[in-house]
């Protein structure tokens, strides 16, 4: 798999910018109690910011209309 620490990720108008991704975990319910499951990859910005990746696994926005892509899926 892909170094998930120092990404590349591109706008259409040209723009990159150097992001980092991080597991999305949910608790799960089982017979022995709550149980931590990652279900996803959120992005990680340089400022510090969080934010979730779209449906499709490879696109998210940083802000209103500023879409950013990955050159590949991200599972």
């Amino acid at each position: 798999m892909e170094n998930l620490s120092n990404l590349i990720a591109k706008s259409a108008n040209g723009t990159e910018i150097q992001v980092s991704l991080i597991p999305l975990k949910k608790m799960q319910n089982t017979r022995n109690g709550l149980k931590s499951i990652e279900v996803g990859k959120r992005v990680l910005l340089q400022s510090g910011i969080v934010v979730d990746l779209n449906l499709d696994g490879r696109t998210f926005y940083t802000e209103l209309n500023q879409l950013f892509k990955f050159n590949f899926k991200i599972c």
